[in-house]
């Protein structure tokens, strides 16, 4: 009888929290013009794409955007407040900038000094390296600067974090270990590597930084996480033209307005619900590594 009454007490909590949750969608106009905006590039794909494999990543996407909202359904963590909000969001786009057109210069080896054979994308001494120090140790050294402590800029141990990502970091090493369980040792090596060159450094900047000044200047959680998605898909264009697609406009677009910035919408979800930036970047890496 206890079992009953817990499963009835269970499911009429859930059936609460996400009535609460649709209902807290709709009367957020913000919340639907995002939602609506960053569904248009997939729904476009219908008419671009002979080949339906891209449901593939869209599923993959919305899979982790429900688990996310699943374990975390009651409400998302408190953003940090911020001191001064147009300011920092400068300088979060300027970081963005910097790197863009550094990613710019030595993918299209525009500089001198590159080898004939240099691979911008695996290249330990010339993006990974200058990517963690521009994206983390900057921004990390300038908001200690400024009073911003570990728990403010999202790097403080929390068991909430954890345990609210748990499920997606357990899912996607076990679909990694079955993607690659001929290579496993190359897949561990891989997900090291985008750890640092891509998931802590794009984790800190995009989210701890950008996205939570976004907040605090637009006073719109769901304006800030498209705005910080939007502007997370686009940096990739320059890499996804000179490297993923072969200098393909078309396609560095595409993948630019759907995989990445839908990713780039998650991961901002994710870090709304948790505010933490360690378990989402082992995520970030473990996605890139797939």
């Amino acid at each position: 009888m206890q079992a009953i009454n817990w499963a009835c007490g269970y499911s009429r909590q859930v059936w609460c929290d996400t009535r609460g949750s649709l209902q807290s969608i709709a009367r957020d106009r913000a919340a639907l013009v995002a939602i609506i905006v960053l569904l248009l590039p997939w729904f476009a794909l219908v008419f671009i794409r002979d080949n339906p494999g891209w449901l593939w990543s869209f599923g993959e996407i919305s899979v982790v955007m429900f688990v996310f909202w699943w374990m975390s359904r009651t409400g998302g963590a408190s953003a940090p407040p911020i001191k001064y909000p147009r300011a920092e969001t400068v300088f979060a786009l300027a970081l963005v900038a910097l790197w863009m057109v550094w990613r710019t210069a030595i993918c299209g080896k525009f500089l001198l000094f590159l080898p004939t054979d240099f691979n911008c994308f695996k290249s330990v001494e010339i993006e990974i390296v200058p990517k963690v120090i521009e994206q983390v140790i900057v921004p990390i050294v300038v908001l200690f600067a400024l009073g911003y402590r570990w728990r403010a800029q999202g790097l403080a141990w929390s068991w909430r974090a954890w345990w609210i990502s748990l499920p997606v970091l357990l899912g996607l090493t076990a679909y990694g270990v079955y993607l690659h369980q001929n290579a496993l040792p190359a897949f561990a090596r891989n997900a090291f590597e985008y750890f640092f060159a891509a998931g802590l450094p794009e984790e800190v900047l995009f989210r701890a930084l950008l996205l939570t000044r976004l907040e605090a200047w637009w006073r719109s959680p769901a304006w800030a996480l498209f705005g910080a998605a939007v502007i997370f898909g686009l940096t990739h264009l320059p890499i996804n033209y000179l490297v993923f697609t072969q200098r393909d406009w078309r396609e560095a677009w595409i993948t630019a307005l759907t995989f990445q910035m839908g990713f780039g919408a998650v991961f901002a979800f994710a870090y709304q619900r948790t505010r933490n930036v360690l378990p989402l970047a082992i995520i970030h890496a473990l996605v890139d590594a797939l």
